[in-house]
């Protein structure tokens, strides 16, 4: 029986050990990880809508792949909206913002966020020749294509069609929702 409790009260004494120093660090480690996520946040905001100055988050709308919207301000003035999507692509969620200017009408940026596409594939979502084919595009449903774009379509990133359908449709998402009011 002795054989059984003293290995037993060690493995006992480590785990609690263990435990509490993980716990520990999960505590001091929090905060700094929750303010790099926010300054990470920030910056792509600055990002996809680089004439806002602040944003405020608008309560209310979220649907589909919408997860939070935000307002863009320039002092008291609205210049826009920055939507914040979580699409399903082809290895998974791909979370992105869209920033959409009020007085222009057209796509002021879209970035990606997070994802976990295939690499050399999917990934090429974060390339800024992907991100630039979004620019300046007018508020009007886009389409994804093979080749040869027009003004209304995206090309498709080679062996990656899922994942740039996924993007296109999460953008035409934040086009819907501000075409029908939804501020």
């Amino acid at each position: 029986m002795k054989q059984i409790i003293k290995p037993a009260c060690s493995l006992f004494l480590i785990a609690a050990i263990t435990t509490t120093l993980l716990g520990m660090v999960y505590r001091i480690t929090l905060e700094p990880i929750e303010n790099q996520h926010i300054r990470t946040q920030e910056r792509i905001m600055r990002e996809v809508m680089a004439q806002a100055t602040s944003f405020r988050e608008l309560d209310g709308y979220k649907s589909g792949s919408i997860v939070r919207i935000f307002e863009g301000l320039r002092g008291e003035d609205t210049v826009g909206y920055v939507i914040e999507l979580a699409p399903t692509g082809y290895s998974g969620t791909i979370n992105m913002m869209v920033g959409i200017l009020k007085e222009e009408n057209q796509i002021a940026g879209m970035r990606v966020i997070r994802h976990t596409e295939t690499p050399g594939l999917g990934s090429l979502v974060v390339r800024e020749t992907f991100y630039n084919k979004f620019n300046r595009k007018a508020l009007n449903p886009l389409r994804v294509v093979k080749s040869a774009p027009g003004y209304d379509e995206i090309e498709a990133l080679t062996s990656a069609t899922i994942t740039t359908r996924a993007v296109v449709y999460a953008v035409n998402e934040a086009i819907e929702w501000y075409n029908k009011g939804g501020f």
